[in-house]
This record gives structure tokens, sequence and C-alpha cells, in this order.
């Protein structure tokens, strides 16, 4: 059932150890998978049941138990679950295939395997050419990774190493903390928070190999630390938001090349600036609006998207419903939003109205330890 804000800590331990026969059960609504950075025992990736006609989210239990699976990854034609296993600094991490039963979310698991790095954090998938794409922190490069016939993985097909340091004290060596595939997919963009730069590559479908475009990066602001990315759908324009120090860069994108078009700061409550930091950044579906969340001043951001120029208008400023909103993501429909946050260890769920791109907190969460990602399922 959904929690009050109010009541959803105590409901904690009782929402993250749910029956296992309610994955037996097919009800109304749409499954949703929360990666979490989990780390004790019948904790690992969450699922739950977004009703988008009452607007409840319900849920569901622990789906799949694994330590620190940070983002989750969604097959969009194919019921397949791709997650991260976030550990090591050099080498350690893995990445997970997980087959997702309609109707009931149940995860079965179909195979595991290295990531060929430290710290795998973060996805991104190419249905045309069976390829998925992972960041990794610890290591700071960007791995190709086959999707076989049954949704299987196999072993990295080609590897690209991100190089260089910033001036922060987190930024002693490269940490690829985002991958994207662009629009073309032709190429694919590295957001590195230690090299203060989105790192662009040369996408080979055939042989799944990552080369350095040329020019290879485009820097950003010393000690800022590039974290996610967000091409407008057209395709046309790429957001980048900063980690460090809150800001969302705007570019123009042109066949391989980024063309600064505006820096917007985004932190502006003065008494958390300097435990405020830059989290999650989408577009909606028809590339009218932006969002970001910021952690520390815990607020999302709406902003209007300027059709020609891609240049940004902030519309609305909303507390996030919890402590630190790591992630968010707007479900298939486009009427709801879904926000992750990590420290008070709950999932809000808000209303979002296409026309405008404003959202209204719904006042409900549901009890997730650690939430830090989400993915919809087929």
């Amino acid at each position: 059932m959904s929690l009050s804000r109010r009541s959803f800590a105590a409901g904690l331990a009782h929402a993250a150890l749910a029956a296992p026969a309610a994955f037996a059960q097919t009800a109304p609504g749409r499954i949703v998978y929360i990666g979490t950075q989990a780390s004790e025992p019948g904790q690992g990736i969450f699922a739950a049941r977004l009703d988008t006609r009452a607007g409840k989210l319900i849920p569901i239990g622990v789906a799949f138990e694994s330590k620190r699976p940070t983002w989750v990854e969604a097959h969009p034609d194919r019921p397949l679950l791709y997650t991260v296993v976030e550990a090591g600094n050099e080498s350690g991490g893995e990445l997970i295939a997980l087959a997702s039963a309609p109707g009931t979310g149940a995860l079965r698991l179909l195979n595991r395997v290295p990531s060929g790095g430290g710290g795998p954090t973060h996805l991104a998938l190419d249905t045309r050419s069976n390829t998925l794409f992972a960041a990794h922190y610890g290591s700071g490069h960007v791995s190709a990774v086959p999707i076989g016939p049954d949704g299987s993985l196999a072993p990295p097909a080609s590897m690209a190493q991100n190089q260089g340091t910033g001036p922060h004290r987190r930024q002693a060596g490269p940490h690829a903390h985002a991958v994207l595939l662009d629009p073309s997919r032709r190429f694919v963009l590295s957001a590195d928070l230690g090299a203060d730069k989105i790192f662009v590559y040369r996408f080979d479908p055939a042989s799944r190999a990552l080369t350095p475009a040329d020019p290879p990066s485009e820097a950003v602001t010393p000690g800022h630390g590039p974290r996610h990315l967000a091409f407008r759908p057209d395709g046309k324009f790429l957001y980048l938001i900063t980690e460090l120090v809150p800001e969302v860069h705007a570019y123009r994108w042109n066949a391989g090349r980024l063309v600064p078009v505006q820096t917007v700061p985004i932190a502006i409550d003065e008494a958390k600036r300097a435990t405020s930091s830059g989290a999650e950044i989408a577009t909606s579906s028809d590339g009218r609006f932006l969002y970001v969340s910021i952690r520390g001043e815990d607020v999302i951001l709406a902003y209007a998207v300027d059709k020609r120029t891609g240049a940004l208008t902030e519309i609305q400023r909303i507390g996030s419903g919890g402590q630190r909103p790591w992630s968010f993501a707007i479900d298939p429909s486009g009427r709801w939003m879904l926000v992750a946050n990590q420290t008070s260890s709950n999932v809000a769920l808000f209303a979002r109205d296409p026309r405008t791109g404003k959202l209204r907190d719904t006042g409900s969460s549901i009890a997730v330890p650690k939430p830090t990602s989400f993915a919809f399922p087929r």
C-alpha cells in the first residue's frame, strides 16, 4: 500500500522484505524496478507497481537480491533488465542480466559477467547492435558489452579509458559517471567527474569498437565535476548536470562536436550551497521540458526548453519529498515522476502536467532502502 511521508520510515523493513508471494499476483498498474545502494542481506533491486489511473505507487518487494545494484536499465522492446554491481576501484565490478516476468514483475537471473573495471555506475543500451554500455566510476572507463539472443551478456567487446584530473579532492583521476548513446547511434558520450570533461567516442556497431572522436572531448569548468547527460529527443541539443558545483550546461550537438550554448547555476539556497550537489537530469519525451535534481537543497527543478536555441528557462523549483534526491524518472505515460530520495530511503510520487511541464507533490511515498535509479520494463 502507499505510505504517507510521516509513516514510511516505520514501514521500511516490511516493504524491503515483502513476501515473495507478491510476485505471483497480477494486479493493475505498471511494474517499476528501483536500483538501490543495498548493503544488507535481503536487499537489492526493489519492485513496485505504479497505478497510473489512481496515481498510486504500491510496493511489491525485493525482486532480486544483490549488493549495490545502483543503476538499473530496462530493455525497451523485451522483458529484460540489466543492472550494475557497483564494486571495486580498479576491478571487481559486475553486470547482471535478468528476465522480467510480465504481469508479476518477478526477476530471473540470466547471467552475470565481469564489467572489466571498477565501480560500474551507469548504463545505456543500443537495441540495433545489441550492446550494453557501462560507465565505470572507479576505474574511469567505458565498456561495450554484447547482448546475446536470449538477453544474456558476454564479456566486454571494447573498452575506452577516460583520462584526466581536476582540482577537487575527488578528482585525482578519471571517474566515468555516465554513458549515453547519441540519437544517431554513431557516438557514445561519457560524463567524467574526475577529468572535468565530456568524452566522445565513435561507435562501430559491427565490431562494437569505441574509438576517440575528433575532438575527443569537451572540457568543463575545472572543479565542477560532470555527472549525468541527457539529449533532447530530436538530437539537436545535449544537457549536462555537474555534481561538485551544481550547474546545467547546454550544448548544440553537431555530429560528434559539442558547441556550448548556455550555463545555468542551479543551487540558490545560500545556507546549503556548500553541501549541495547536482544529481540527475532528464528531458520530457516531447523535448519541451528539462528536469534536474539537487541533493542537499533537496529540490527538483523544471525548465522550459527553447525549441530553436535549446536555451533553458526555469519554471518551477519544488521539494523532492525526501532527503538527497539521487535520481528521478518520468513514467512512459509522461504523467508521473518518481523521485529516489537516497538518505531518507523513500520514493516520492509526483504528478506531472504534460502541457505546462510543472510537477505536483502527491504527498505520498513508499519506503525503499537507499533508492538510486528507476527502470520501467516492457
